[in-house]
């Protein structure tokens, strides 16, 4: 509608929208994809062309796009839609005093607040060791899933990486997800003044986000991949093979943000493996996956648009059973009727049968107990 449409006028979002604009052919590749696309029943390069004459846009188009970058790889000319829908969230911020202009990302903005707050945030040294050599970085949705889990991880690593500490603090990432370029770089600040003062060169991140986002904006920083670092140190011997009599077959959803990293998603499988459970592969897997519906913070403005989401990414798993590596997108699958565990469960829990049910979805007052609990160790 007219009346909520916002300007946008800045040099760098026009020259991203014109370059979309001109060198989209409109194959609708991208769109057989994109649920947002094939929601607003529109070609990418119409929609950009539109723009261009306008210079008006609903904010409920470009903050409905998951910025998983799918659209990049279907793409023949290798276009990344998200990244102008991205481009244009960082334009409407600023218009609006450097928040989002939609009320549905009050959430995010409680939750961002939360996460840096001194309730939430601890540094957890390895009591046994002189100096702390390196980090472990849970990341928020981990901590709010299942504190054993990360103590039993933080645990293991301590055993086979004497110094390692970890740190309980958030990245940032739903910050700079709807465009709050300049408050993501004071929260970063924060994540990267505690680095440093760690003196430690490398981190290893349970999070794919965290991933993504310390290694784009801390290059120095050497960021590794609990998956790889798992294939690294192997699996507990515990663990070896506790999965070969199971009845359970898998499916595994790789996560949107490391589409790219091949090295982490042959690690998820070379755990699997070791473990001894069959797994499925479905066609939307590794660098093709499909967003579990979480990416870019839709949910909180577009819940209707996030159910087709997570359908579609659910719609051609075979398995009743799906394992994921990002506990964000465990609660997603859950939402599309599929027995969902994290990795880590198959990891440090028993045997996973048919006859066990996968934990469900919590209440978010439990979520952030569950992360109090992190930061008070227990």
């Amino acid at each position: 509608m007219e009346k909520n449409k916002i300007s946008i006028d800045k040099q760098k979002t026009m020259e991203t929208i014109r370059n979309l604009s001109e060198e989209c052919i409109n194959c609708g590749k991208c769109k057989r994809e994109c649920s947002l696309l094939s929601g607003f029943s529109v070609k990418p390069g119409e929609l950009f062309k539109n723009l261009l004459e306008d210079r008006k846009i609903d904010p409920l188009i470009p903050y409905s796009c998951n910025t998983c970058s799918l659209c990049l790889k279907v793409c023949p000319k290798n276009l990344n839609i998200g990244d102008a829908f991205l481009e244009i969230r960082k334009e409407l911020a600023e218009k609006n005093g450097g928040t989002s202009p939609l009320k549905g990302h009050n959430s995010v903005h409680l939750h961002q607040k939360l996460s840096f707050s001194s309730l939430f945030n601890k540094v957890i040294k390895d009591e046994k060791a002189e100096k702390v050599t390196r980090i472990f970085m849970p990341g928020c949705s981990l901590c709010s899933y299942s504190p054993e889990l990360v103590f039993k991880t933080f645990e293991y690593l301590k055993e086979k990486l004497p110094g390692t500490a970890m740190v309980i603090k958030c990245c940032g990432k739903p910050t700079a997800a709807i465009g709050e370029g300049e408050l993501f770089k004071n929260r970063y600040e924060k994540l990267q003044r505690t680095i440093e003062e760690l003196n430690v060169e490398e981190i290893i991140t349970a999070c794919q986000s965290c991933f993504v986002t310390i290694s784009e904006n801390s290059p120095k920083l050497k960021v590794k991949s609990l998956w790889t670092v798992f294939k690294e140190l192997g699996i507990p011997e515990s663990s070896r093979n506790i999965g070969k009599d199971s009845d359970i077959v898998f499916a595994i959803h790789d996560s949107c943000p490391t589409r790219d990293e091949k090295e982490l998603q042959d690690s998820v499988r070379w755990i699997i493996d070791q473990l001894g459970y069959k797994v499925e592969e479905s066609e939307h897997s590794k660098e093709k996956t499909r967003c579990c519906g979480n990416g870019g913070m839709v949910f909180t403005v577009n819940r209707e648009l996030t159910s087709k989401v997570v359908n579609k990414a659910v719609e051609e798993v075979k398995s009743d059973y799906i394992v994921t590596y990002c506990a964000s997108c465990r609660e997603s699958m859950l939402k599309g009727n599929k027995n969902t565990l994290h990795i880590l469960n198959l990891i440090f829990d028993e045997r996973w049968t048919s006859i066990k049910k996968s934990l469900q979805s919590t209440s978010l007052m439990k979520n952030w107990s569950n992360r109090y609990k992190v930061k008070m160790g227990k």
